[in-house]
């Protein structure tokens, strides 16, 4: 974390700003998102704008009981003025503006200044999402946001005018270095709603460096009372909202040439909704005919090649600002909003007609009935990661089928390998299968969870995961050959989120990544051993087993040769790419790697499952061992080779000696990365020079094992896993959320 002690150096890093007005309802929510951050070197300024409930009363009794909150009281003057009060006041030297009826994640300040301190950049954008008014059908948070900039990691110079094509100007979705708004003078119009329309376009447009985060940091609590959702009977909305454009276009510095056009277009967008549902009948011309002057003295021009909307650019093309077509362009928006609605629901209809003639949609059928039936009763489904019978879901479900415990339930893993005895196995694929997942008490997954695969409201989903985490993980992964394939790629992840209950972690340094990555409520982290470490605590000493594995693996029983494994993981870089297309670069070269090793060593190649990296295995002490579960490959391993794979973790918790080959690590960072104080940590055990692998192989196996600056990842028994799935068939589940040591 960026955080240091508050108060440490007498002036906080954050100054969170907030500003109220009749927020009573939502005010505590707001506060203690705030103060509950788990980076605490902030201060909480909030200036009560005249406030004719207790949200005063509120604010003082936070203030009497936390010194890092500051309260102002003024007569009622608008959100506008009230942030540039405090914004006077502020000592920190980054500022964050959260609204009294909306909150922050725990991690948004711990995220967003780690972003800022390393880039050096104005301001972070992140992303939001809206808290949801149906929790029951959509979860909790409704986020949907693929705005087309997430793809880039920083934007610089005119680049950052991108932001002007953000579904929302919101003010809120950043983080401002102070400096930065005091040296540019921005601040926000006062007296006025849309107050962040100016203010977003200057921070944008002012900008050199920006860090953007496409994370869901921010929580709005939409609601009818919101100055965006009131006044609708009089000319408020009209007047504000054309002056909010107008002053934008007065501060407009256009040094992209594409700058005015994205403003145009995010207003275009804007004024079919506002004058649907915010500007009165009477005023409506008066509101078209303003907006279109003062799109004509904009000079609105489309260079070639720039995106915008399809309005937008019939706007431009028929002259309506540039000769003030009015009639024209109010059919346009009129127009607009009387089809839209009935395009999309007909488009709706067909799709759904589709469905009903179609397999998927005589599924989907299947299963919403499946989900309006009761829960099955004393019924655990597994889904391991791709559908395969390995890792945490394979060996938990070995111990839950062998425990007494759970005698009489019905027990199944949804897999089509044929080592799952057949009155467990179940076929992936089958709506039969869908059904069945769709109405198990318990669902135990160790990965994302396939789309088609529903949650019945009773239903209990307990998420293992796949690894400690060392690869930085979705919110935490800037992921942009993924983003630029699949732009809802981060939000259809979010979603499957929503839907566990509980998240099993091995260790604390783990609950803090997963609580970045995923977004998910530490009290609700499962702490527990992993299975698959509790396979190999209790069979490492197993000479039986250890010779099977051997003669499986084609090394013979008897052999005396030591055993190398390489294990890389998968590149990101290589996303949506053919094998033929892939790169693979960043292979070790095993056969040289045995040259070098001598012939009383062994290389035994275990490949990443997305995509084969065609190895050549030629050499005969050089072999192929990717179809045998990586676990048992580690039994006979005496050093272990990876790069940014979780299985190093594996291979600590029995004393395997490792080694790190990452030829790729700058062409990694840029599209995954890894978590920086554990990278660090790892790297400093081993000696990263590819042309001495050999060397460092044979030093590794014969180190002593206190020489390994090891860290302790806390391999807690996953008996305490059984025991929580145990305990899970009662009503309300307790969690043990002690942290082992």
């Amino acid at each position: 974390m960026s955080a240091k002690n508050p108060g440490e150096s007498g002036v906080p890093l954050v100054s969170v700003i907030i500003p109220v007005y009749n927020a009573e309802g939502f005010l505590r929510r707001c506060i203690d998102s705030v103060l509950g951050q788990s980076m605490p070197d902030l201060e909480l300024i909030a200036v009560n704008d005249g406030s004719t409930d207790t949200s005063l009363a509120i604010l003082r009794e936070y203030e009497a009981r936390d010194p890092r909150v500051r309260v102002f009281d003024q007569e009622n003057a608008g959100q506008g003025a009230a942030r540039n009060r405090a914004l006077e006041l502020a000592r920190g030297e980054y500022v964050l503006f959260v609204d009294a009826d909306d909150f922050i994640e725990r991690v948004t300040l711990q995220v967003t200044t780690e972003r800022a301190e390393e880039d050096r950049s104005d301001l972070v954008h992140f992303d939001w999402k809206l808290l949801s008014e149906k929790p029951e059908v959509t979860g909790r948070y409704h986020y949907y946001n693929a705005d087309p900039f997430w793809h880039k990691r920083t934007l610089e110079g005119f680049e950052c005018d991108e932001l002007l094509r953000v579904e929302n100007f919101y003010s809120v979705s950043n983080l401002y270095r102070r400096e930065y708004l005091n040296r540019h003078g921005i601040r926000f119009e006062e007296g006025r709603i849309y107050e962040d329309n100016p203010f977003v376009l200057q921070v944008v447009n002012r900008a050199e460096k920006v860090s953007m985060v496409h994370s869901p940091l921010y929580i709005i609590n939409p609601h009818p009372e919101s100055s965006t959702r009131s006044h609708t009977n009089s000319d408020r909305h009209y007047r504000d909202h054309i002056y909010a454009i107008r002053r934008s276009f007065e501060l407009l510095d256009r040094r992209n040439p594409r700058a005015a056009a994205y403003l145009a277009a995010y207003h275009i967008k804007k004024i079919g909704p506002y004058y649907e549902r915010r500007i009165p009948r009477r005023f409506r011309r008066a509101y078209i005919r303003d907006f279109v002057d003062v799109l004509h003295e904009a000079r609105i021009e489309i260079p070639e090649g720039t995106a915008t909307n399809r309005p937008t650019r019939a706007a431009v093309r028929l002259g309506m600002f540039e000769r003030r077509r009015y009639a024209m362009f109010q059919a346009l928006v009129v127009g607009k909003n009387h089809l839209m609605p009935r395009y999309k629901r007909a488009k709706w209809k067909l799709r759904q007609f589709k469905r009903r003639n179609d397999r998927g949609g005589a599924w989907a059928a299947e299963l919403e009935a499946a989900l309006q039936q009761p829960i099955l009763e004393r019924t655990i489904s597994f889904l391991g990661l791709d559908f395969k019978y390995a890792g945490n879901s394979r060996y938990l479900f070995d111990e839950v089928i062998a425990d007494p415990r759970f005698e009489g339930w019905r027990i199944s893993f949804v897999t089509n390998d044929q080592r799952v005895p057949e009155q467990y196995r179940v076929k992936p694929g089958l709506v039969e299968t869908n059904q069945l997942l769709a109405r198990s008490q318990l669902v135990i997954a160790e990965s994302w969870i396939p789309p088609r695969v529903r949650k019945h409201r009773d239903s209990t989903w307990v998420q293992l995961w796949h690894g400690t985490p060392l690869k930085r993980m979705l919110f935490d992964s800037h992921e942009p050959r993924i983003i630029w394939n699949r732009r809802h790629h981060k939000t259809a992840k979010y979603r499957d989120i929503q839907n566990w209950d509980y998240l099993v972690v091995d260790s604390p340094v783990a609950a803090e990544k997963f609580e970045t990555a995923f977004l998910f409520d530490p009290e609700r982290m499962v702490h527990s051993g992993y299975p698959r470490v509790k396979y190999l605590l209790e069979h490492r000493d197993d000479v039986a087993l250890r010779e099977d594995i051997a003669e499986r693996v084609g090394l013979g029983g008897g052999s005396s040769r030591k055993v190398v494994l390489y294990a890389p993981t998968w590149r990101d870089y290589n996303y949506a790419r053919s094998a033929e297309e892939s790169e693979f670069d960043y292979v070790l070269d095993v056969e040289r790697l045995a040259d070098e090793l001598g012939d009383e060593w062994v290389v035994v190649f275990h490949d990443h499952g997305y995509l084969s990296s065609r190895v050549s295995t030629e050499n005969a002490r050089c072999i192929d061992a990717s179809s045998i579960d990586i676990q048992e490959l580690l039994l006979i391993s005496d050093v272990v080779m990876s790069d940014y794979s979780s299985v190093i973790f594996d291979a600590m918790a029995i004393e395997v000696p490792f080694v790190l080959y990452t030829p790729d690590l700058e062409q990694f960072e840029e599209h995954r990365g890894v978590y920086g104080d554990m990278w660090n940590e790892l790297r400093s055990s081993v000696e990263l020079d590819p042309d001495k692998l050999g060397e460092r192989v044979v030093s590794c196996s014969v180190a002593n094992d206190d020489s390994m600056n090891r860290r302790n990842y806390s391999y807690r028994s996953a008996a305490d896993l059984i025991a929580f799935l145990d305990s899970s068939v009662d009503a309300g589940v307790e969690l043990d959320q002690s942290v082992p040591e």
